[in-house]
This record gives structure tokens, C-alpha cells and sequence, in this order.
């Protein structure tokens, strides 16, 4: 008896997967039209938000290399011409984003004061989007001068 009611379970539970999978099918046509061809898109919209520019001694106008620039996840290092270029991707609205300019080199090309300033995105334009739910990339321009120490 106790056979008959697992066997019994078994073709139940079977019978119901089989149906579920038939409808999660039907829906999937049935929302997208089976087009197969275009996916449904998950997540939200983004955009690239760009903020470069040089670094230069506050004393002398020196281009700084090898200063550490720190925006949200992104990092990088100015190259030898002082230049800099970090990216973050948010939501495609006003954003604010703390920078930090820090000397990592200790005396190799003189010692600075770390700084730390905030860039706003007021009203972004994008350009570059797709008719996805990438809205494109918008760009700033900060040039900053670090103080001796």
C-alpha cells in the first residue's frame, strides 16, 4: 500500500511539472508575441557618467602623474601628462559623485595634500543610447590643483 501511494505521488508530481512547463511556454509567446528574437530585458536603465581632466601642482602648474582618482567603484591613476578619466554607471538622473585626488608616489614626483570635491550632473544630456535601456554617456571636465604638503 505504501508503494502504491509513492508510485502515486510520483506520476502526480510528474504530470504537474509537465503542465507548468507548458504554461510558463505559453506565457512566454503569449507576452513577447514568440517573437524569439527579441529577449525581455531585465534590470533598470543605465548611463555612463565621464568625469576627466588634469591634475597640476597648485605652486607651479606641474602636471602630476601617478595621482590616485577615486570616483564611486571606479579608479585610475593620472598618466604622465596629468590626465585622468573615471567612470560610474547609475541611473540616468541627476547623480552627484565624491572625487578623491591622492598622492600614493610619497616623494617621487613631489608629496600633495589629498583632496576630495563632489561633481553634480544637474539635468544630464546623453548622448550615444540605445533604444535599450542604455540612456548613453554624459561627460564633465575637472581640473583640479593639489597643494603641496
Amino acid at each position: 500500500m505504501k508503494n502504491l501511494k509513492i508510485e502515486l505521488l510520483k506520476k502526480h508530481n510528474r504530470l504537474i511539472s509537465f503542465l507548468l512547463s507548458i504554461l510558463g511556454f505559453s506565457a512566454v509567446c503569449v507576452f513577447n508575441g514568440c517573437a524569439y528574437g527579441s529577449p525581455v530585458e531585465y534590470g533598470v536603465p543605465n548611463a555612463s557618467f565621464i568625469v576627466k581632466g588634469t591634475v597640476k601642482s597648485e605652486n607651479n602648474s606641474a602636471l602630476i602623474p601617478h595621482i590616485r582618482v577615486v570616483m564611486g567603484y571606479d579608479s585610475t591613476y593620472t598618466d604622465a601628462s596629468g590626465n585622468y578619466q573615471v567612470e560610474n554607471n547609475d541611473f540616468p538622473q541627476d547623480q552627484s559623485y565624491l572625487l578623491k585626488f591622492k598622492d600614493i608616489d610619497g616623494s617621487v614626483n613631489g608629496e600633495y595634500q589629498t583632496m576630495e570635491t563632489t561633481v553634480e550632473f544637474k539635468d544630464p544630456q546623453f548622448t550615444g543610447g540605445s533604444d535599450s535601456w542604455y540612456s548613453g554617456k554624459t561627460e564633465k571636465v575637472v581640473n583640479v590643483n593639489l597643494k603641496p604638503k
